[in-house]
């Protein structure tokens, strides 16, 4: 099997924290914070490295914390490569109300990124991928201040002429995702927010989620997986399109289930899948099928649940909340992934 490479250009710390309810404008008494080292490559390397195959992880990272996320990932088995850039790394809140399960998202944007750092990173992955044994390369998330838009696309270009049997799989958001949609990769994987920007449709059928990847493979891009939270998946291969519907997943009282992290699970098993072909071709049922594992590995990924936290009886603080990707549990409210 060939190795799979993720690319984090705008990697966070995570920090969770519950309150009773947000009321803006108001002074709010906050849980302790869980926090975790995130952004969508390291989360999809992560996966990679739960279901036990071979992945390095490369990126850009502030100067203040590329050291230890190159230590955490050595940590899970995981060899890695980070530019340092100047500056702090960003910082990403989750704020989830205990009254109703709701979740509040503040994403940093982090610090910028000069030319010199992003043309070091594309060096660095020309390198590991020019070794000639890797089958995957994931671009995944948000970029940094001073990144050009085009950069995924440009690198999804570069790397088919290098490498024609290296499958590029994408995971962008805003003009980013545009721009690479164009540019062929071979797998993209959206949200329902990113794919009715993508398109300018409304998503709220499953016609509209079928004609709406039906419009993104239409771009050029061999498969799309689009991610609807709770509701599963629509996946989309050439003209042929299936629904992904999730399971049902049993949540006991009182207490919360997540699809924070479910995408990124989802690009991980994709990933695994398709590095298992060593560069070989493949036919439409083997995508769906693909597909599915996905969605059931997106599943597993959500399936933990937590009780919300309560005061503890000798502190004013509260216990931990461990992130929903953490194995085994779970914790926060329901979002597309």
């Amino acid at each position: 099997m060939r190795r799979i490479v993720t690319v984090t250009l705008n990697p966070a710390i995570d920090r969770t924290v519950w309150v009773d309810a947000l009321v803006p404008g108001t002074t709010i008494r906050t849980a302790d914070t869980h926090a975790r080292i995130g952004g969508k490559g390291i989360n999809v390397a992560r996966g990679v490295a739960r279901i036990g195959k071979p992945v390095i992880a490369l990126g850009l990272a502030g100067e203040d914390q590329a050291t230890p996320i190159e230590r955490y990932l050595d940590s899970l088995g995981v060899p890695s490569r980070f530019i340092r850039t100047p500056g702090e790394t960003r910082t990403n809140l989750k704020i989830i109300e205990q009254a109703n399960g709701r979740l509040t998202e503040i994403n940093g944007s982090g610090a910028e990124v000069s030319t010199h750092e992003v043309d070091a990173l594309q060096l660095e992955l020309l390198s590991v991928v020019d070794q000639g044994d890797v089958g995957v390369v994931v671009l995944a998330g948000s970029l940094p201040i001073g990144v050009d838009p085009s950069v995924y696309a440009r690198w999804t270009e570069l790397l088919r002429s290098r490498h024609s049997n290296v499958r590029v799989l994408a995971d962008a958001s805003d003009e980013a995702l545009e721009q690479v949609a164009r540019a062929r990769p071979f797998l993209l994987k959206p949200n329902r927010v990113e794919a009715i920007a993508l398109t300018g449709r409304r998503i709220e059928t499953d016609a509209d989620a079928a004609d709406a990847v039906k419009e993104i493979v239409a771009l050029g891009v061999r498969g799309v997986l689009l991610s609807l939270g709770s509701a599963g998946a629509v996946a989309a291969w050439v003209s042929a399109v299936e629904r992904l519907p999730s399971s049902p997943i049993s949540v006991p009282p009182g207490q919360l289930q997540t699809t924070v992290g479910a995408g990124d699970a989802m690009v991980a098993r994709i990933a695994v899948e398709l590095a298992k072909l060593d560069g070989a071709d493949i036919q439409q049922e083997a995508f769906f099928a693909m597909c599915r594992l996905a969605v059931a590995e997106a599943e597993a990924q959500i399936s933990g649940v937590v009780v919300p936290p309560q005061p503890s009886a000798v502190s004013s603080g509260y216990p931990e909340i461990l992130p929903a990707d953490n194995e085994g549990r779970g914790a926060v409210p329901m979002t597309d992934g």
